[in-house]
């Protein structure tokens, strides 16, 4: 009786605006060729030569001793055409959920692999280990025994340098460079307070700032008329630009002539935030160059290929579920598209078919963005026209 009463007491309204939207379609909107990558990984990326990607990836340890390891973390080269296998690369661990980050170097030479608490530099022929560093724990970060957690990894665009995220409990972080020829650190410091999450972390390709994304409210707030960008002085730390956004800017890419790309990670309401636009800053000034719209709203993820030809964004379509009963809002998943544009002229390219998973994958462009990979939910590459 009582989840009778329940369901008779509440009604639910699916506020999707689809039908006109979908029904009219675009001509740029196309079923992308798409390539299945193998154990679900959580971390991927694509070589320069766009021909291989490397996985980062958990599987069971099968071995005599695994109780004391139960799980072994995998990164693996493949020819993702073939479903060739090239290389592999393991480590045996006591955990499933710790962090796992791939990257390849830009001179194709060697690789990156986050692995819990440790970066593995590794020859990118057959993934043999040329060196390790084992990353400092932030233990000040630490609130009331919750650890802070390794939240993001990216490798600077001439590939010697390393930068890691940490993130406290309490919503601050902790960027911190390493060397990787000498295995040292080279600088910290810590960042505002906020929202931290790991999609909105990116290098300025000419190396010489670091991009984050910090929202400065509450997932479903709207947000505050404080910065939720900043670019720091990759030899300092020091800030050298804030921008307010106007979002709750959850993700960023940055391009070669050092625009700086935002989209919002903010949830929907029932008359707002319907269908956010992707900002474009200027990196040197601040300056709000313009909005991109697409689709269905631009949200969640950006990326932009390091020969700043393309970039992309997820446009699938999302709508509200709003629950009388309990008087709230929850976000509802229409579709899940993700729309790449020509990062000169900001026209679009295509638009892929629904794929389910995507919103909450890590999608990244290629280095001369003809491929995209998405890994997590959804584990592809997509081939683009």
């Amino acid at each position: 009786m009582a989840l009778a009463s329940r369901l008779a007491a509440t009604t639910l309204i699916l506020l999707s605006l689809c039908g006109s939207d979908i029904a009219r379609g675009s001509s740029s909107h196309r079923q992308l060729k798409t390539y299945p990558l193998p154990n679900n990984p959580s971390s991927a990326d694509i070589s320069l030569d766009e021909e291989l990607v490397i996985t980062a990836s958990w599987k069971p340890n099968d071995d005599a001793d695994a109780a004391k390891k139960p799980f072994v973390s995998l990164v693996q080269i493949w020819k993702f055409k073939e479903q060739k296998l090239v290389a592999e690369f393991a480590e045996h661990s006591d955990s499933s959920r710790q962090t796992q980050i791939v990257r390849f170097a830009p001179d194709g030479n060697t690789v990156l692999a986050l692995l819990d608490r440790s970066i593995h530099v590794l020859r990118a022929t057959d993934l043999s280990e040329i060196s390790s560093i084992a990353l400092d724990y932030p233990s000040d970060l630490e609130c009331e025994h919750e650890k802070p957690s390794l939240e993001a990894m990216e490798l600077s665009p001439n590939g010697g340098i390393a930068a890691v995220l940490w993130v406290s409990p309490r919503q601050q972080g902790r960027i911190k460079l390493y060397d990787l020829a000498s295995g040292q650190g080279i600088v910290s410091w810590n960042t505002p307070q906020g929202w931290i999450g790991p999609r909105g972390f990116a290098w300025d390709p000419d190396g010489k700032s670091l991009v984050i994304a910090i929202p400065n409210e509450t997932p479903c707030y709207s947000p505050s008329t404080q910065p939720d960008v900043f670019a720091f002085n990759a030899k300092t730390g020091a800030i050298t630009e804030a921008f307010t956004t106007g979002l709750l800017t959850g993700s960023v890419a940055v391009s070669p002539d050092h625009r700086v790309l935002a989209v919002d990670l903010n949830c929907l309401g029932v008359f707002k935030n319907r269908d956010p636009k992707l900002r474009v800053f200027d990196l040197t000034t601040g300056k709000h160059l313009r909005d991109i719209s697409g689709p269905a709203g631009v949200r969640y993820i950006a990326s932009a290929s390091a020969d700043g030809s393309r970039f992309l964004a997820f446009t699938g379509k999302m709508g509200i579920i709003f629950d009388l009963f309990d008087a709230a809002v929850y976000d509802n998943v229409v579709n899940e598209k993700f729309t790449v544009w020509n990062m000169t002229t900001y026209e679009e390219i295509a638009t892929s078919q629904n794929i389910p998973g995507p919103k909450d994958s890590d999608i990244r462009l290629s280095p001369k963005g003809k491929y995209a990979v998405s890994s997590g939910t959804a584990s592809f590459v997509y081939e683009l026209p």
